[in-house]
């Protein structure tokens, strides 16, 4: 009997263990998070605080004596995530992820980056300029969240929709999903609910839609603190008018030609030869050779006539439907935007954040402001922004 009872105690020992384990194991499989964007993420580089404090020294970003608010080594990595292409398909991007190395709880800082041209200056690749000052910052108290923009990176195998506002906008917000998701899949608590969103040029122009879009669809999952847009495309019907109208060289129609190739590529309605829109010989030279070949910087002698007057005259609605709905300044601001512009911009000219301030405002927006940068020019004003920025986000 003896042998008897000491085996069932055994047995319902062994049952209670087992019960235990299969319990622990449901309750790990509950709280398991299963992220929806992220698909991957590497560690490519840690720098001590010292390190960064050389790197601030040497780029020359912000004055010397400010090496003083440089508090926290980093560490960076390379996200992968899953977003949409222009045309609603499935794609993976990526972007870079800076953390400042230390336990407190940071803020999020979104930075969408400017104009480039080749996959060296993508931001995951971390051998840009914009990697520079993301360091910076991020040594400063802030979680860095660059996106690379579809083209770039992990989608580099496609071509970027440059100035597109829906993909543009999409792409930054799942980048910044993304990487909340890193946070609660590494049970990381070294954030705080706070999120600022900024960024200069093309940049300047993804914030702005990124922040439309989030306030709009968005509102039940970000909360944005603040926000700062520099020299951004943003009133893309009256760019386009003056471009048309021009009967003088532009230095930056390249750029342009790219946005009207980008439009004509993605809006069904369009999808037109090169011939409708510009003279002979840049239409076989931009189809043979691409937007950065040998172009006639002149718009009245590079557009066709026709092309210009259906512009000019309004009966090219197609075409002018495409570059409204790439239009991003007439809406109310909830968080408080500051604009920075230089009014000698030649490349983004500064009617783009005059049109945009004064639209909101007359809409009724009480927390806009345009910082006008008197004589600057698309390359000079930058570094006002950019430490306009700095101030301006340590309020918050």
């Amino acid at each position: 009997m003896k042998n008897i009872k000491n085996c069932i105690i055994r047995f319902f020992s062994i049952v209670s263990i087992v019960s235990l384990i299969l319990s622990c194991s449901e309750k790990d499989k509950e709280f398991e998070y299963n992220p929806l964007f992220l698909e991957s993420y590497q560690e490519v580089y840690n720098l001590s605080k010292e390190d960064v404090v050389s790197r601030f020294i040497e780029t020359g970003l912000f004055p010397a004596e400010y090496t003083w608010f440089i508090k926290y080594g980093i560490k960076a990595y390379r996200i992968e995530y899953n977003t949409f292409s222009p045309l609603g398909e499935h794609i993976l991007a990526s972007g870079a992820l800076i953390i400042p190395d230390n336990a407190y709880h940071f803020p999020f800082l979104s930075i969408q980056h400017g104009t480039i041209t080749n996959e060296n200056s993508a931001p995951s690749n971390f051998s840009s300029e914009f990697n520079d000052f993301a360091d910076i910052f991020a040594s400063m108290g802030y979680i860095i969240i660059m996106p690379d923009y579809i083209g770039y990176g992990a989608s580099s195998d496609m071509k970027h929709p440059y100035e597109h506002r829906a993909s543009l906008a999409t792409t930054c917000r799942d980048m910044i999903r993304a990487v909340y998701e890193y946070f609660e899949v590494q049970n990381d608590s070294r954030k705080n609910s706070k999120l600022f969103l900024t960024g200069y040029s093309e940049g300047g122009f993804a914030t702005m839609a990124t922040f439309k879009l989030m306030q709009e669809q968005h509102s039940d999952e970000f909360s944005i603190t603040a926000v700062t847009a520099g020299a951004g495309a943003y009133n893309k019907t009256a760019f386009v008018e003056w471009i048309v109208t021009a009967n003088e060289p532009l230095p930056y129609i390249n750029s342009y030609i790219w946005v009207l190739d980008v439009y004509n590529s993605i809006y069904s309605e369009l999808h037109r030869p090169y011939s409708f829109y510009f003279n002979e010989p840049w239409a076989t030279n931009i189809a043979n050779n691409g937007v950065f070949g040998d172009i006639e910087s002149n718009p009245s002698i590079l557009f066709r006539s026709e092309f210009i007057e259906g512009i000019i005259n309004g009966t090219d609605t197609d075409f002018i439907i495409a570059v409204t709905d790439n239009n991003c300044f007439s809406w109310i601001p909830q968080s408080p935007l500051k604009l920075y512009h230089g009014n000698n911009d030649l490349y983004v000219p500064f009617f783009n954040s005059q049109y945009a301030y004064e639209e909101m405002i007359d809409l009724g927006a009480t927390n806009v402001e345009l910082v006008t940068i008197e004589n600057g020019t698309h390359e000079t004003a930058f570094m006002d922004y950019l430490m306009g920025t700095f101030y301006f986000f340590r309020v918050y």
